[in-house]
C-alpha cells in the first residue's frame, strides 16, 4: 500500500521537483512500513506578488503541488507526537486521506541533500554511528545542514555523494537496503 501511496504523490511531485526520492524504510526495501517518506528540492518560479503589483515573488511549485494534492482531498495534514500540526516550509507530515498511510514531506536545498538523504533514509543505528564517529573526529554532523561541522575550529565538509557521508567518518557504505 505504501509503494502505491509513494508512487502517487511522486507523480505529481516528479514535474515541480529538481530533486525527489523516497526515502525511510521504503528506500529500505522493509516489508513492512509506517510511513511514506519523500525528500526533495522543489522548482521556483517568480511570480507577479498580488498583493503589490511593483514586486515580484518566488513560488515553491512543490509546495504549491502539495497544497493542491490537500486542496483535491488526497492528502490532508496530521499531528506529530505531540499533537500539534507540522506543516512548514521544511517538513510537512500528512496522511494520505484514502489509506491513512501517513506521508512525510521534507524540503531541503542543494548543499544539505546528501546528509539529509542519509538521514531521511536512515535507520536510526546507522544515523548514530555517523553521528558518535563524527563526535569522536572533533566534528558534528548536521544531517539537516551542509554536513560536517569541525567543533574547534568551525571548519564545515560539505560532501558531494551518499557514499562520502559514511566515508568521511570511516564508515564503510553500505546501499540501503543493505542498512
Amino acid at each position: 500500500m505504501a509503494v502505491g501511496v509513494a508512487r502517487e504523490v511522486c507523480s505529481v511531485l516528479g514535474a515541480v521537483c529538481d530533486r525527489l526520492i523516497v526515502a525511510g524504510s521504503l528506500r529500505r526495501r522493509r516489508a513492512e512500513v509506517g510511513d511514506v517518506e519523500i525528500l526533495y528540492i522543489g522548482k521556483t518560479e517568480d511570480r507577479a506578488d498580488p498583493e503589490d503589483m511593483f514586486a515580484e515573488m518566488t513560488v515553491d511549485l512543490a509546495d504549491e503541488a502539495i497544497l493542491g494534492l490537500e486542496a483535491a482531498g488526497v492528502l490532508e495534514r496530521r499531528l506529530n507526537s505531540r499533537g500539534n500540526e507540522t506543516y512548514g516550509k521544511l517538513n510537512k507530515l500528512m496522511r494520505h486521506v484514502r489509506t491513512g498511510v501517513p506521508v512525510d514531506l521534507f524540503s531541503t536545498s542543494e548543499a544539505a541533500w546528501w546528509n539529509y538523504l542519509v538521514c531521511r533514509t536512515g535507520p536510526a543505528e546507522s544515523n548514530m554511528r555517523i553521528a558518535t564517529r563524527a563526535k569522536a573526529m572533533g566534528y558534528r554532523w548536521s544531517p539537516y545542514g551542509a554536513g560536517f561541522e569541525e567543533r574547534a575550529g568551525g571548519r564545515k565538509v560539505s560532501v558531494g555523494g551518499e557514499r562520502e557521508v559514511f566515508e568521511f567518518v570511516g564508515l564503510d557504505f553500505r546501499e540501503p537496503w543493505e542498512r
